[in-house]
């Protein structure tokens, strides 16, 4: 259901006893420096890959983080929905329809995106390290980060969250579920600049992310 939902999208500070590796503190400094006080928000383009799909599901509109666990999303393209996060609880509504409503605790893959867009909106890192080991590589021209769950109930559901972007721009978010579906949102001025194609390959879009240019 996530995937369909996806981009509702980790708090600041080093929460482990044992002194942090090289990666971690890279990974620490780059989360502090996208750091914003809400609200903010951001375009987004996400392409979801699933193994029972021939062609890649693409949405697109606008990620907003609120503050705290509170982040809603408006898709625009292809159809009209909404979907929020806050006080425990995750919400859908398509077009003037319904809303359907759930407690996160039954939807691991929103609570991932949460923190995941958290991450890129909030610079959040205490939080994340409550469920995720972060490391990073790169430089400022490219930098990653890539966030692995460490809590059995994250990893019967999630892979890895990995956040490319260049100087304090975050550019694309990458979420690989343990079922090997994915997902990569494009944020930002890359989400501005579109997809250049309507049906793009997953090992495409991931290079154009990793592109410093």
């Amino acid at each position: 259901m996530w995937h369909s939902v996806a981009v509702l999208i980790v708090s600041l500070l080093p929460g482990a006893a044992m002194a942090a590796t090289p990666t971690q503190t890279m990974a620490e400094s780059l989360l502090a420096a996208l750091a914003k006080t809400p609200p903010v928000s951001t375009p987004f383009v996400q392409v979801s890959y699933r193994g029972v799909l021939a062609r890649p599901l693409i949405v697109s509109g606008t990620l907003q983080w609120l503050g705290g666990d509170r982040m809603q999303r408006d898709i625009d393209k292809p159809f009209n929905e909404t979907a929020r996060i806050g006080d425990g609880e995750l919400s859908v509504q398509r077009g003037g329809g319904e809303v359907h409503r759930m407690p996160l605790a039954r939807a691991p893959q929103a609570g991932a995106m949460l923190a995941g867009f958290r991450a890129l909106l909030g610079g959040d890192v205490a939080a994340l390290q409550q469920d995720f080991t972060l490391t990073a590589d790169g430089g400022t021209a490219h930098w990653v980060i890539t966030l692995t769950p460490h809590t059995e109930s994250l990893k019967r559901q999630l892979a890895s969250i990995v956040i490319d972007g260049r100087d304090n721009e975050p550019r694309c978010l990458t979420v690989s579920d343990a079922n090997g579906d994915s997902s990569i949102t494009l944020v930002g001025a890359m989400a501005e600049q579109g997809l250049r194609s309507a049906a793009p390959l997953e090992s495409a879009l991931a290079a154009r992310c990793r592109n410093p240019k």
